[in-house]
């Protein structure tokens, strides 16, 4: 059964996509949690990724989980089919290390597509 892979900007398969498209789109995304609404808990969302039935998300926590020392910048994969997180990354700035890590948590998005599907 095919399926449309697609990063949020609806134009290019994931699958298709180096690790630099997809490190593009990972900011693309923190720069659009900016004009994200926020939700009743103050966390506000956005889409990086669509893979089939998995989302990859990314939010941002309100500045109280500051003082308790949890990352602000949360990437998930969403499994719409569980209607639960398959797995997550916490980012405190999106420096080069944590920047490469989300790039290998939606490269890892493709191989849970196979599971979640």
């Amino acid at each position: 059964m095919a399926c449309n892979c697609h990063i949020n900007t609806g134009h290019s398969p994931l699958s298709d996509l180096c690790p630099d498209d997809i490190e593009q789109q990972i900011i693309r995304a923190y720069v659009q949690l900016v004009f994200a609404a926020e939700n009743t808990a103050g966390v506000r969302t956005t889409l990086v990724a669509r893979l089939c039935s998995l989302e990859v998300r990314l939010s941002e926590l309100p500045d109280a989980s500051v003082l308790q020392d949890l990352p602000p910048f949360w990437l998930e994969i969403y499994s719409h089919i569980t209607r639960s997180t398959v797995d997550s990354l916490g980012c405190f700035e999106f420096d080069e290390a944590e920047l490469a890590m989300a790039v290998e948590l939606v490269l890892k998005a493709k191989q849970y597509r196979e599971l979640y599907h």
